[in-house]
């Protein structure tokens, strides 16, 4: 699938030194790529390739009693990712979105001191390209091919946060006037919202993760699962995961939950309290948490995996993310099935299938909390 986009995408052996310069994600940085801080890590890694996340999923989501973090070749690429247990390598997790080739300058001695070693045959997620949306019509800059895309700001194309607000009312001229005028409504109803940032109040994690849960109708697989709730609440704890909210008298309404890294915003989380839904306190913080992002001097905000409308609204960059390799046989058996299975229960029933959902995360909470019993080296 690489290189069937013509024109508009570039190859994965040119992305990231073409989309860094194409989306300013390395800047003034771009003659120091690769060299090691100081602190464990490398200019021009991504997050998902560092030791702080890659710790997080092997020790409290895998409860890995050993891991290593270790570079990988796969058809021509390198990638960075972590080995538990010595064993297998670790491709897929909780709030693992995807996995970025290296930069061609890091050099072959992993930043961790290991050299570089190992193969893999197949990565589920690899963000294999970078292309700009266009201004007024963002959805239809899609290549026409299948592919996960994770929608990119890029703050440097602005010179001002009006620039910013002048691209998004040419996209929708209405939202934004909306937004005013339930602003208008909930200053006068609460008073002044108040914005912070990086939130230390655990409660209010835990408030995005119930109103997050209760979004989903047939229940949220990643939030109910108790491994990945210790992983991301220490990765909170550690200070690695930014908690910004938006208050109406004290009372936290909306949370954003998000990773920064090398002046890069990663934004995991968000959900609001549907009691004050009206007043559009969600699209409220968000917006406040980008200008913020944008007045911090980010250099991009990474909203992810996903095709919600809202992504395309904001962004001005698209990654693409394909699966990339092999998959072994298991797992395309499995793909299969489970793509029949949902296909056939949403065109019986949506409420069959989202019962049918229920019941799976119910039964594998079962199976993880027997497992939690076990040694850490047998989970």
């Amino acid at each position: 699938m690489i290189g069937s986009v013509e024109c508009s995408c570039r190859s994965v052996s040119a992305v990231w030194k073409e989309a860094h310069i194409l989306s300013a994600l390395v800047s003034s940085e771009a003659e120091s790529e690769g060299q090691n801080d100081g602190d464990g890590r490398t200019i021009g890694m991504d997050f998902f390739a560092s030791d702080i996340f890659l710790t997080a999923l092997a020790r409290d989501y895998h409860r890995a009693s050993t891991y290593a973090f270790k570079t990988y070749a796969l058809e021509g690429q390198q990638v960075r990712l972590v080995e538990i247990d010595g064993g297998r390598p670790v491709t897929d997790g909780p709030f693992y979105d995807y996995v970025k080739p290296l930069p061609a300058e890091v050099p072959a001695q992993d930043p961790a001191g290991s050299p570089s070693q190992g193969t893999v045959s197949y990565l589920p997620r690899l963000v294999t390209s970078v292309i700009a949306l266009q201004d007024r019509d963002p959805e239809s800059s899609l290549p026409l091919f299948a592919q996960e895309p994770a929608p990119l700001i890029v703050w440097e194309r602005f010179s001002t946060w009006e620039d910013y607000l002048a691209l998004l009312s040419g996209r929708s001229r209405n939202l934004l006037a909306a937004q005013r005028k339930k602003l208008r409504r909930m200053t006068d109803a609460f008073g002044d919202p108040v914005f912070t940032f990086d939130d230390r109040d655990p409660a209010a994690l835990d408030s995005c993760i119930g109103w997050k849960i209760g979004q989903y109708e047939g229940g949220h697989e990643t939030l109910e699962d108790p491994r990945a709730l210790l992983m991301l609440k220490a990765l909170y704890r550690d200070g690695h995961l930014v908690v910004s909210t938006l208050r109406l008298e004290g009372r936290c309404v909306a949370v954003h939950a998000g990773f920064v890294w090398e002046d890069d915003y990663l934004d995991v989380l968000s959900a609001y309290d549907p009691a004050v839904a009206v007043y559009g306190v969600g699209r409220e913080l968000r917006m406040r948490l980008l200008e913020h992002s944008y007045r911090l001097g980010h250099r991009s905000f990474d909203l992810l995996l996903g095709t919600e409308s809202y992504k395309w609204y904001y962004a001005t960059h698209l990654q693409l993310v394909e699966s990339y390799g092999t998959p072994p046989l298991a797992r395309r058996v499995r793909d299969t099935a489970q793509r029949a299975v949902k296909q056939r229960l949403m065109a019986l029933s949506p409420q069959l299938f989202y019962r049918a959902k229920k019941l799976v995360i119910a039964g594998r909470r079962q199976v993880r909390g027997r497992a939690g019993s076990l040694p850490p080296n047998r989970v």
